[in-house]
């Protein structure tokens, strides 16, 4: 068998799996979209804004917190100020997005920086989220997060601070 014997063999077969791909409906984006509302969602609870935070998710939203099972009511509840007001802000580096038709999922790293009182305290978060494509854009429809301890994160992480547009 020559090379070209083999590349003729193997080309139709390679041009048959892109087609696949193509045609599965699959889309991966580095920043995909359906990512939007978790940065909108970690702003709102930036502000305290339990309206806002509602917007960007279904109305059967679902939070896996850390060994938890929360509702969007419990989410606002927890991050209101209870007298002690601080300030919060988010920074994300997105893992991995995909896509498939009016369903999208993203992994992604979460870190908040909050000041409470003249202290600094730093929080990182491995999360991932599954939203869907209403007639209003992306909502997220579930929520997982894990929270990592301070020193077992990888310290390479590109992390991307969002603040959302008043």
């Amino acid at each position: 068998m020559t090379i070209s014997d083999l590349v003729r063999g193997i080309f139709p077969f390679g041009l048959w799996i892109l087609g696949l791909l193509f045609f599965s409906g699959i889309v991966e984006a580095a920043d995909h979209p359906a990512f939007q509302p978790v940065k909108e969602l970690f702003a709102a609870m930036s502000k305290h804004d339990g309206k806002a935070m509602r917007e960007t998710s279904t109305e059967d939203f679902q939070l896996l917190e850390h060994g938890e099972d929360w509702t969007m009511q419990e989410l606002v509840d927890a991050v209101q100020p209870k007298g002690n007001p601080y300030e919060r802000k988010n920074f994300f580096c997105q893992i991995r997005a995909r896509q498939q038709g009016d369903v999208a999922w993203v992994s992604y790293w979460n870190k908040a920086e909050i000041r409470r009182e003249g202290e600094l305290r730093t929080v990182v978060w491995l999360e991932s989220a599954v939203m869907v494509r209403q007639d209003d854009g992306w909502k997220i429809q579930l929520l997982h997060s894990t929270r990592v301890e301070p020193d077992s994160y990888p310290k390479n992480i590109p992390w991307v601070q969002f603040e959302a547009i008043p």
